[in-house]
């Protein structure tokens, strides 16, 4: 057993010696065995190898750069491994510096930094002879040795000031809401001269202060600078780029998959497409057929945004709305919960066979004053793997025709005081405001971790079409739980550690 565990350290030291090392014994699969260095590609190896001698420099190692490069602006399309070879990175350095360090990782939210930490584990599960001092806390990677660690932390910016980091790892940066974390950090990278500082994203939207950030460092001598156009991971299959392009609108694919910055976020749809499933020979119904099972939904908002009920049945292949009742508050008459509960119980007698989908969050004590009357299912409207079920579905049967509704859908807003009445426009409104006119005018907006949800300008609303993707997903059935964009998997003898 002493000789075993002399050779294992010597081993290991041997892998320590530097990154290439240490990168050249990681696993990749216990089942079948498969290597790292097996599989890497050119552009892997070359964003490997530009930050090498800053890494061995703030280990204390020899390196063989005078001056390396401790910046790092690194932009690749989703599946491109960003986040995995950064946690190989993040490992060999927690494991290999001669004296205790510190570093910072940094995302827009504590979903996106989770996703670094769970690739850190996963790589230490793997490699559990290289990675044995490796610790794992909430929130933190620490050496269990030398102390060294890795601190994750999101967008509290109160956080950041007055660190004084090894190494700051800015995770994501064109999905960050605001530029203060990132002043903060940049300022605290500066304060130790053998400092690395990483940036890893994906393309953004617009040209604001993380595109200066980029200019910048594409310009700088000071930087390694790094941008992939279009897909070159070789996992990435054809099929799959297929089914994201008709999935998703033609700005996010490109901004996601072929890493080109854009203007604005993607257009949901168009007034076009929206406006194809206007079906002239439907009617706005007051009773329901027993011959259909039917699904209404609310998204229910007391002061500032409207209060949607819609009512929909399934008739072969199409999603038929059958009515959707709108009210907008004023500032003298919110819209009271009553309201809410007149529409259920006037709808459940209107509407035989009928199944209510309600927030789980505003709506929990309608929700359980009823759920012994009726059958109520709750939706996360403010959940993000519900909203991008919900964009993504509704968005398809929109343009695959799956979806109709009768002229005038959403169009006339109720009082908050009236139940199922429409109130005609008043004399002279000449603005269209009904459910086509409010889906040709939203936005599809991508988070960090790749999910996508609706979102509305500031003079629009989104009311309309959330109750719509509820009641539509509840029709349906909830999809598969990774019927989505954001993971590209590998083939099975890669096993599992997904470093795509």
């Amino acid at each position: 057993m002493a000789r075993i565990e002399r050779r294992r350290l010597i081993s290991n030291l041997f892998a320590l010696q530097s990154p290439s090392r240490f990168r050249d014994r990681l696993l990749l699969s216990s089942s079948p065995s498969r290597l790292l260095r097996d599989e890497i590609q050119p552009w892997q190896s070359a964003d490997f190898e530009a930050l090498d001698p800053a890494w061995c420099r703030l280990a204390g190692m020899p390196c063989d750069d005078e001056i390396p490069h401790r910046r790092a602006y690194i932009e690749r399309p989703r599946g491109h491994s960003k986040t995995s070879d950064m946690a190989a990175q993040i490992a060999w350095i927690l494991l290999a510096a001669r004296t205790a360090i510190v570093g910072v990782a940094a995302a827009a939210d504590r979903e996106q930094a989770a996703l670094l930490l769970a690739a850190i584990k996963r790589l230490a599960s793997l490699n559990p002879t290289l990675c044995h001092d490796l610790t794992f806390v909430e929130g933190a990677v620490r050496n269990r040795r030398t102390g060294s660690r890795l601190d994750l932390i999101s967008s509290d910016v109160g956080s950041s000031y007055g660190i004084l980091p090894d190494f700051v790892i800015c995770d994501e940066l064109s999905h960050w809401p605001g530029p203060e974390l990132w002043y903060s950090l940049l300022s605290s990278a500066a304060k130790k001269p053998d400092c690395v500082l990483a940036v890893l994203t994906n393309a953004g939207v617009g040209r604001g202060w993380q595109w200066e950030v980029r200019e910048q460092a594409s310009q700088s001598p000071h930087w390694y600078f790094s941008s992939l156009d279009g897909p070159h991971a070789p996992w990435i299959t054809e099929q799959s780029l297929d089914e994201q392009q008709a999935l998703l609108p033609p700005a996010v694919y490109e901004r996601l998959w072929l890493n080109r910055w854009q203007h604005s976020d993607g257009e949901f749809v168009s007034l076009a497409e929206a406006e194809v499933c206007l079906d002239p020979t439907l009617t706005r119904k007051d009773h329901g057929s027993p011959q259909h099972q039917y699904i209404a939904a609310i998204d229910y908002a007391e002061k500032h945004d409207y209060t949607v009920g819609v009512i929909v049945h399934r008739e072969g292949d199409r999603t038929i709305v059958d009515r959707m009742d709108v009210v907008r508050p004023s500032p003298q008459h919110p819209t009271p919960i009553a309201w809410v509960e007149a529409w259920i119980e006037h709808t459940a007698m209107a509407f035989p066979e009928i199944t209510f989908v309600l927030d789980e969050y505003q709506l929990v004590a309608t929700l359980q004053k009823y759920e012994t009357r009726y059958v109520m299912r709750r939706f996360p409207f403010l959940g993000g793997l519900g909203n991008h079920r919900l964009a993504l579905h509704l968005r398809q049967s929109i343009l695959q025709r799956n979806l109709a509704w009768y002229p005038g859908c959403g169009t006339y807003p109720a009082t908050a005081t009236s139940l199922w009445q429409e109130t005609p426009p008043t004399t002279g409104e000449t603005l269209r405001d009904d459910l086509v006119t409010e889906l040709s005018s939203l936005l599809l907006r991508q988070n960090s971790s790749g999910r996508v949800r609706i979102d509305h300008r500031a003079d629009a609303h989104d009311d309309r079409s959330f109750a719509l993707g509820a009641a539509c997903l509840q029709l349906v059935g909830q999809p598969p739980a990774e019927t989505q964009f954001l993971d590209i998997t590998p083939p099975a003898d890669r096993g599992g550690f997904d470093w795509y």
